[in-house]
């Protein structure tokens, strides 16, 4: 078990919170490098590793890219620095394309942290003691469990084709064999929300108001306390000191 599987699921949401706004209203690139890296921080210490960050790599540094093109292309503070036919390059533009990377990957991390963070099962937890109806509380638990079954069925889909000759090599062969798949996997996908929307009916799900689980959650003494210096802090920081 992780670390971050110990924390009260409401102690993960005040954190990624706390950094997403900061992200949001300071206009410092200094701050927001030290959200993200404060959130790599956090994630190493309570996972030990980052492995669930580096899918994202690339996504993060195509974000990045096409920041940096758009502010160099269309930003018009301070002098023109840079000159090449039509395109003017200003003082203000790499600052503004610097703060606008740094921001998108300071909003991002937050969220990606609190999800790879928190179970589906302490999500719909947190939202039963939300007094939220467990029949939209379990939907996190739902999805969690329909997605990985949705990819099997679209492997299988994709194997059914190329057994038939389909090909997946080149893009244009990638792009024929999705056209060729997309309708039998929505049937798939069909098939399967009706097969598990009949079961749940056969169970009872929804049949009364309440629902017991197996166990509830208790944030420990020490657990407030971290939540509300959290609080204190950004607020502190935010409106205070204005980072």
């Amino acid at each position: 078990m992780r670390r971050s599987d110990c924390l009260d699921p409401r102690l993960k949401l005040i954190w990624c919170f706390a950094l997403l706004l900061t992200a949001i209203l300071s206009r410092r690139a200094t701050t927001q490098a030290v959200v993200f890296l404060s959130a790599f921080a956090s994630h190493l210490a309570l996972v030990g590793n980052l492995k669930s960050y580096r899918p994202l790599t690339v996504v993060f540094l195509i974000v990045a890219s096409q920041i940096f093109l758009m502010q160099l292309l269309f930003n018009r503070e301070g002098s023109v620095i840079w000159h090449w036919w039509i395109v003017d390059v200003y003082s203000g533009a790499p600052a503004a394309a610097l703060l606008g990377a740094l921001r998108a990957v300071a909003v991002s991390v937050p969220a990606i942290q609190m999800a790879a963070w928190t179970r589906s099962e302490d999500i719909a937890l947190m939202l039963v003691s939300w007094r939220v109806p467990y029949r939209y509380a379990m939907l996190a638990t739902l999805a969690e469990r329909f997605l990985p079954l949705l990819k099997e069925e679209y492997a299988s889909v994709v194997e059914s084709q190329m057994v038939r000759g389909a090909a997946d090599n080149g893009i244009k062969n990638k792009i024929e064999l999705l056209l060729a798949t997309s309708m039998p996997f929505l049937y798939r996908a069909a098939r399967c929300a009706s097969e598990i929307a009949l079961s749940m009916e056969l169970r009872g799900f929804g049949k009364s108001d309440t629902r017991t689980f197996s166990r509830e959650l208790h944030p420990s003494a020490a657990e407030v306390f971290c939540g509300a210096l959290l609080i204190f802090v950004f607020c502190l920081f935010n409106f205070y000191f204005h980072i």
